[in-house]
């Protein structure tokens, strides 16, 4: 009895041991399959992001793997494997998102759009060793945090804000603005580095008002108040939908100020409720520049797939992937190679010429542009 005990229990050792050497940090040896996590928003208020950055990933994970998969170092020949996962925009849920990858069997976290979600997720992946590809999170406060496991894709909200006041000052020529923002960290960082700046160049704020996402959308009386300061400009710190309803309503009430937004304003959803463009501007970075290769090669899979040009969800999430190849291709095997090697990489992209990463995890920021909202209509 003893000796068939210890038979089984041998037996059942060499199971375990062999199911561990076949799927760790995500890394399936058997099979040859590298899981990956992807998490952002593809439900609720913000669904648009996330449906553009998992349609982005997916995208780029169907070309390394019709390509033969990882392409060189340790993991040659892997297929990507990618599950992503719904954090519907919201912070508890994408904790929730983020400790559910962290105990299960993924290499890295890719995503996501809404900064407070990164902020929300990005400690739960530092305390279990993660390696998190931020994708289209612009909160400047999340590579302030001094984790080692995280590389963000896109620029700064403190950029941003600051190109902002500079263009408001030298391009449109104006020295007083009044400013709608959000009540979460996009809007409220953007309005925190637009004033830093504006104070510094003589740019008066003559009126604030916050308003509240999902919540409020009559905004009649935000409106009034701005207008009752005269100013020379009009500046939403927004996302798309409170965005194209601000600019819907301050041309129903006839006012035809000016009106200066961030990148968050792109999407098709924007246009859809904002109506009447003229004289609004958004400013951007010229992603996709379709002369270049890596550029060319993601507009000509995605507008068959989807119609249409990839919004700058889908842009990041495709880039996120040819980075996270790329850090498996120079060793990062398991997560803890995978983040020794993250801030190594030196990647090709769509969202920016070239990623590369400093000790923090910030990548450099790319020249912006400025356009008005109806040449970026046209143009998607």
């Amino acid at each position: 009895m003893f000796r068939k005990s210890t038979t089984i229990l041998l037996a059942l050792l060499l199971v375990l041991a062999g199911t561990a050497a076949w799927a760790k940090d995500g890394i399936d040896a058997k099979n040859k399959i590298i899981n990956i996590a992807g998490y952002d928003a593809c439900t609720g208020k913000y669904g648009d992001y996330g449906s553009g950055d998992k349609q982005g990933q997916e995208l780029a994970v169907e070309e390394i793997n019709g390509m033969g998969g990882i392409q060189d170092g340790p993991l040659k020949g892997y297929k990507l494997k990618l599950t992503f996962f719904d954090d519907r925009g919201d912070p508890k849920e994408s904790a929730n998102v983020a400790k559910n990858v962290s105990s299960s069997d993924f290499l890295v976290a890719l995503g996501p759009t809404m900064s407070s979600c990164a902020l929300a997720s990005t400690p739960v992946y530092f305390r279990n060793g993660v390696p998190n590809i931020v994708t289209y999170a612009n909160a400047n406060t999340l590579t302030e945090q001094g984790f080692d496991n995280i590389a963000r894709l896109t620029y700064t909200t403190r950029s941003i804000a600051y190109e902002i006041a500079m263009t408001v000052k030298d391009k449109f020529k104006q020295d007083s603005v009044a400013i709608i923002s959000e009540n979460q960290d996009y809007g409220q960082q953007l309005l925190k580095g637009f004033k830093e700046k504006a104070s510094e160049i003589g740019i008066k704020v003559v009126n604030e008002s916050v308003i509240t996402p999902g919540q409020d959308i009559d905004f009649k009386s935000v409106l009034m108040k701005a207008k009752s300061e005269n100013p020379g400009m009009l500046l939403i710190f927004v996302t798309y939908n409170e965005g194209g309803l601000l600019v819907k309503q301050v041309r129903q009430m006839g006012w035809d100020i000016p009106m200066y937004g961030p990148d968050g304003l792109i999407e098709p959803k924007f246009f859809e409720l904002a109506g009447d463009v003229k004289d609004v501007y958004i400013l951007l970075s010229p992603t996709v520049d379709v002369k270049r290769p890596a550029a060319k090669n993601l507009v000509d899979r995605w507008t068959p797939k989807h119609g249409g040009f990839p919004p700058l969800a889908a842009i990041y999430g495709y880039d996120a992937v040819k980075v996270a190849a790329k850090v498996i291709e120079i060793g990062g095997i398991d997560r803890k190679t995978f983040i020794q090697n993250l801030k190594k990489v030196k990647v090709e992209g769509v969202g920016n010429p070239m990623y590369q990463f400093d000790a923090t995890g910030e990548g450099k920021s790319p020249v912006f542009v400025t356009s008005p909202a109806a040449e970026v209509r046209d143009n998607k």
